[in-house]
């Protein structure tokens, strides 16, 4: 359970609307983020009534307009902040919107939401900012969030967000917001359309989870509109449907196994990927866990050649590339065995200082001969091949090529 402060800022005037409000915060890094509520401990995937204003279809004015007041949206001409990035910048001027603060000052949304401090104390904090009159309305939301824009020590600083990153829990990852709540998890919230309806959805083409929206919620569960392929999947008796573009189907072949194990049942995931891991391990032990992503009709690239037929660039080019087409699933997640007696999650740099996912130096000696690569997770393993051809000075260039692959399971699939 999560506790809430808030605060609440009503101007003099009934035309004028500024709300802000607060939302609690986690440290730096931490995955799990605040979801506002009404209520005072507020739970992921409970419905909030606070009123959410969205911006009218109509414009704001000039800021030099007269009869503006507290509260009131207008819009200057300002200097594009980006134009130094941009290949043609036309002008080099934009319209941005400012706060009528009354007095002769104005503030952009940004301004304002900094006059809260972001630090570590509060990273994960969110403010909804609205602001507006009879003539135009609009909302931000913003969060303090923690990057890292140097090696030397992270940045907190409130960034703009949308109003369901508001409303459910999020993360920051990868310059971006993703769903902080596990997959399969509902976030639902009060907005100026009415009911809206999330469902925090794994993807295992990007390994990060998303707020995906859905309009009905079946006997099989939320799917989403806009659900990608190989994402949600629901089982009913022997049955395995799976969720695309608002649909449900019944699965193909490749299905995670985490939706046939009956072993699964009342468990988390993280649980349940670690149910087999060996218990008589030796450090440095690597191993798969159960958890399983799956893919459709994914292309692979092979080189067929040896280096006798490899004998010039045009037989490479055209005569010793082969592509072949595979539904396929692997483990989404590899755990290395610790000295302290402990299995956790591969990292990045593990499989950089292990010797076993550097590729050899393709000599004159391991002509071609092959060698394997270790799947990675959600990637299956390599076979390579040391290949020798003469170039045009009747040299020879030597490359390692993948001449094949070691699927988890799969199943070639004929396009054509």
């Amino acid at each position: 359970m999560f506790e809430r402060e808030g605060i609440r800022l009503h101007f003099p005037t009934v035309a004028a609307l500024a709300a802000f409000s607060m939302v609690p915060f986690t440290a730096c890094g931490d995955d799990v983020v605040n979801t506002p509520s009404p209520s005072t401990e507020p739970v992921v995937g409970e419905p909030s009534t606070d009123s959410v204003s969205t911006k009218e279809p109509s414009e704001p004015r000039n800021c030099d307009d007269e009869g503006l007041t507290v509260g009131s949206i207008c819009v200057k001409e300002v200097p594009d902040p980006v134009c130094r990035y941009k290949i043609s910048c036309g002008t080099g001027i934009i319209l941005k919107e400012f706060v009528y603060m009354g007095d002769g000052v104005f503030e952009d949304f940004y301004s304002i939401a900094n006059k809260t401090a972001c630090t570590a104390e509060n990273e994960g904090a969110k403010q909804k900012l609205a602001y507006g009159d009879e003539s135009y309305k609009n909302t931000q939301y913003y969060r303090c969030t923690c990057h890292w824009p140097s090696h030397d020590a992270p940045a907190y600083d409130w960034l703009e967000i949308d109003e369901v990153a508001y409303n459910c829990a999020v993360k920051f990852y990868n310059l971006g917001f993703v769903s902080a709540a596990p997959a399969g998890e509902i976030c639902s919230f009060e907005s100026s359309e009415g009911m809206q309806n999330y469902l925090s959805v794994y993807k295992p083409s990007e390994r990060k989870n998303s707020w995906l929206k859905f309009e009905t919620n079946s006997e099989l569960g939320p799917c989403p509109t806009l659900c990608p392929p190989n994402s949600v999947f629901s089982k009913s008796g022997e049955n395995v449907y799976e969720c695309y573009s608002g649909e449900w189907s019944l699965a193909g072949n490749m299905v995670p196994q985490q939706y046939l194990d009956p072993r699964k049942d009342g468990l988390t995931e993280d649980e349940y990927d670690i149910l087999d891991l060996p218990q008589d391990a030796l450090v440095g032990d690597r191993a798969a866990g159960l958890l399983e992503d799956c893919f459709s009709k994914e292309k692979f690239t092979l080189f067929v050649c040896d280096s006798e037929a490899a004998n010039d660039d045009y037989d490479m080019a055209f005569n010793c590339s082969n592509y072949e087409y595979y539904d396929y699933c692997e483990p989404r997640n590899y755990y290395r065995y610790r000295e302290n007696g402990l299995w956790t999650l591969e990292t990045v740099v593990d499989r950089y200082y292990d010797d076993h996912f550097q590729q050899p130096q393709c000599t004159d000696e391991k002509k071609d001969s092959v060698f394997v690569i270790p799947p990675e997770p959600g990637k299956p393993g390599k076979v390579y091949k040391c290949i020798w051809t003469p170039n045009v000075r009747n040299r020879f260039n030597a490359q390692n090529y993948v001449s094949g692959y070691i699927f988890h399971k799969a199943e070639k699939v004929n396009l054509f």
